[in-house]
Parts: C-alpha cells; structure tokens; sequence
C-alpha cells in the first residue's frame, strides 16, 4: 500500500459523528466501513452531454452513532476511491459537506441512519484514506453491532407463513449462512457488466432458504463467509415470492447493512444451534438430489414401519425445528410406474446448476443461470419417479427414488431405459414391484410447501436372514 494511503490521527483531529451540525469546517471523522454501494453514472442537471459518477458508503465511528457518506465525481475519481477502501475497513474522511438528510430520498434508497445528516465527498474539497494502527483496530469491535436492535427480525419461518403478505416488504432477518454461490457475471439488456450471488440461509426455524446478493460490494463480502460457521444479522432486505422457487426470497438492496457474527445474545444462540445441528450430521438435507450420495447408510440402524414413518412425518410437521430423520425398513415396492411417460420418469437438468431445463427451449429455467445468460445450456438427464411402498401396517406414498439409486434399483442406466420399448420397460417395473426389499429412506422437511418428501437411499432386494430381522424387531 503506498504511504500516502496509510494515516495515523491523533485524538484532537477528530470529529465525532454524534457532533456533527451543517456548519461544521474542516470535518475528520474516523470510522469504519459497514456498507457500501457499486460506482455509477448519472447525467448532470447542469450539463446534460456530461456523465457525473457517484457511489455510497456507511460510516460508523461509536455503537450509537453512523452515517451516510455520498461520493461525487468524474468516472476515474469515483472508481479509483470505490477501489481503495472495503466493507470492514477503517478510513479517514477529510473535509466532507455536512448536509440534512432528505427524509424522503434517503429513508427511501439509503441504509437507515440515527443521524439527521448525511456527508458529501466532492472531488475538489475533500479526502477519503485508509486508516492503519491501534486507533483503526480499536474500532474493528463496531463491525459485529447490528444497525437495527438485536431482537428485531423475522425468523425464516416467519417469512414462510406469511407468504406473499410480504410481497416487497423491508425487513430484517438473523440467519446463519449455509452455503455461498460463486458470483456469476453477466451483461444486462443496455451492455452494463453485472454480478450476483445466492446465498442459502437458515435458522432454528427453516433448514434452507434463498437470499439474493446483486452488489459487487456485499458479493465480495459474502466470500468472506465460512458456510455453516457463520451467522448475519441482515437489516433491510426485500422479501419477494420467486415464481421459479415457489418460495419467498430475500434480496439485499440499496437500504441494506450486513453485520457478520453480530455481538449479541441473539446470535450467539444461533450460532450454538448451528454448532450443534451440523455436528449432528444433519447438513445433508435434500437441497439437491446430489446431496443424498453424501450420507453413509452404515450410520443407519434405527428400523421403520411404514406406520412409524407416517408418524414421524406428522411430527416434523409440527416441529418448530424439523430435524431429517433416516431409518431402515423391509417393505413392498406397491406402485412404480417407469412405464409412465417419460416427464414422469426422468428429468432434464442443466450441468451447471442442476436446476430443470424448460422442454421446449431446452433452456435452464434459472434465470441466474451462466448457462441461461449465455443463451447455451448443456443438459443432463436423469432419473427422478415417484414410488409407493407398503408393508403390513399400511402404504407410503410421495417416496422418491433419484438417480444412481433409482439406476442400481432397477439395474439399468438412464441412457439404456431411454432405448427401451414399451414393453421392455413394463417387464422391467414387474421385476420389482411387489418384491420384499430392504429399502433405507431419508424423511425431510420442505420449507418451500410446508410438507415432508421421502427420499430412497438405497433399495436392494431382501434377503431370508434380512426379513426374519425385520419382524423380530
């Protein structure tokens, strides 16, 4: 970092934010980074043929007290200041504008403030460098107190059961980070670069959830995050309903602030959740039909009627934290109907998201897809069916059978069935269907529809020995 970055204040040569006034001179404030927006360009009132550029950033310098910082300039000042400094880091503000806040404006499209004002760099008459030494590391504290008070949020639930009572509402949530996406790049309709990145949440609440990042700034953040260690306290998101999903999203906005692993009681509590549900080896919940492969069925003792299955589907229910639960069981394959058609039998997913692919434009529905923004989607298929077990104290249905699973089960690869007749596949659904098997399953909870799913791991003829087990216990 050249030298002239680096400063080194003495405490007579600050201003804090808590004194600022309009008629302020000569203003330094030391503070640090809590959100920040992307650079961009605005045509000028004075002059129209001229393009100004400006961005935003958060600056806090007490627990009480931060405060919205506007930048204005031509395109490389603007871009080469958006450049020096980051979310998290501490910076010097020399000389800014001391200006009332437009309630109306800035309530609107700024992060929510204590302070009346806001502050104004300009070009000409002021400085924003990076801060260095124990004065900077003293204020690091800052960046883990929430902007909003520690026990205003909604919980993912929450979110859920209200539905679309929340189309296009702000509000704030405490989640813990399950899993961050690679930031995918595209080109808007009018050639501007842009990037955005899904972040899967959870809570004591819900097991998975999607939140939307759009800005560079709080993308680059989101790297940051180590997946299931760490928890975001996240103030003013917009929740939608996504009609791909079917589910509410959240989506962080020009208003929103971001505070990782917040320093409170709240999120200490979900943190130890966290802690404890992962260790438990419960991460394996089926986001994706590729997450079923990661579990060792040799962990799977506990044995199941299909009478037991149907009650531990009511009680994940009506849980309030829906733990998956796995079990064994040796039961009768009542309905699998690979003879179906074949929509019904396999799906068509895209390689790079594993998300379906539309049967007529063979595009992947996912419109932040890189494959859908490259207008070139290459496909896998895959089985994917529906199956009813049954046993002597009832039948099961909405069983689902996936994959590598569903190709062992039926001794075939996807490929080969694609080449079968119809008759071929019928005789091929007689070999298995009213066959004792030892079928080891996973019962999970689906936030998205408030309902259980049943996946099949593993489901291989039973054998005398196997049975005699089965009936004992």
């Amino acid at each position: 970092m050249d030298s002239t970055m680096t400063y080194r204040p003495t405490p007579s040569s600050k201003t804090t934010i808590e004194e600022l006034h309009p008629s302020a001179m000569n203003v330094t404030i030391l503070g640090v980074i809590l959100g920040k927006t992307d650079p961009k360009g605005c045509r000028s009132r004075k002059n129209p043929e001229k393009e100004r550029f400006t961005f935003d950033f958060v600056l806090r310098d007490s627990p009480n007290y931060f405060i919205n910082v506007e930048c204005w300039g031509d395109d490389t000042f603007i871009h080469n200041l958006s450049r020096s400094f980051k979310i998290g880091e501490v910076v010097k503000v020399q000389n800014p504008l001391v200006r009332h806040k437009d309630i109306e404006q800035d309530e609107k499209f700024r992060p929510w403030t204590p302070s009346p004002y806001k502050l104004t760099i300009s070009e000409n008459h002021s400085a924003v460098t990076l801060c260095f030494g124990e004065e900077g590391s003293s204020m690091m504290p800052l960046l883990h107190l929430p902007t909003k008070e520690s026990h205003d949020y909604y919980t993912l639930s929450d979110i859920l059961a209200n539905g679309q009572n929340l189309q296009g509402e702000v509000i704030n949530i405490l989640v813990g980070v399950r899993t961050v996406s690679e930031p995918k790049s595209f080109v808007t309709k009018d050639n501007r670069p842009g990037q955005n990145c899904d972040v899967i949440l959870f809570d004591e609440t819900v097991n998975s959830f999607h939140f939307v990042l759009w800005n560079k700034e709080a993308i680059q953040l989101a790297q940051t995050w180590e997946p299931r260690k760490t928890v975001i306290f996240a103030a003013d998101v917009k929740v939608n309903f996504d009609k791909y999903r079917q589910s509410m999203v959240a989506t962080a906005i020009s208003k929103t602030i971001i505070t990782t692993n917040p320093n409170t009681q709240e999120a200490q509590l979900l943190f130890t959740y966290a802690n404890d549900y992962f260790a438990a080896g419960n991460f394996e919940e089926d986001i994706s039909p590729e997450g079923l492969k990661t579990l060792d069925l040799n962990t799977i003792k506990d044995i199941y009627t299909i009478e037991q299955m149907k009650e531990k589907q009511v009680s994940l229910q009506a849980s309030e934290s829906p733990m998956p639960v796995c079990g064994i069981g040796c039961m009768y394959i009542s309905m699998l109907n690979v003879d179906d058609s074949a929509s019904k039998v396999m799906s068509v997913r895209c390689s790079l998201c594993k998300c379906s692919v539309d049967p007529d434009s063979q595009m992947c529905a996912n419109d932040n897809c890189d494959a859908t923004l490259l207008n070139n989607t290459a496909t896998v298929r895959k089985f994917e069916m529906p199956m009813e077990i049954a046993d002597c104290t009832g039948s099961l249905n909405n069983c689902w059978v996936t994959g590598a699973v569903a190709e062992k089960m039926l001794g075939c690869t996807v490929d080969e069935f694609s080449q079968m007749t119809d008759v071929q596949k019928t005789e091929l659904k007689w070999r298995v269907l009213l066959e004792r098997c030892k079928i080891y399953f996973k019962i999970v909870y689906r936030s998205t529809s408030h309902s259980t799913r049943v996946n099949i791991l593993s489901c291989e003829l039973a054998n005398h020995k196997e049975v005699t087990k089965f009936v004992v216990q």
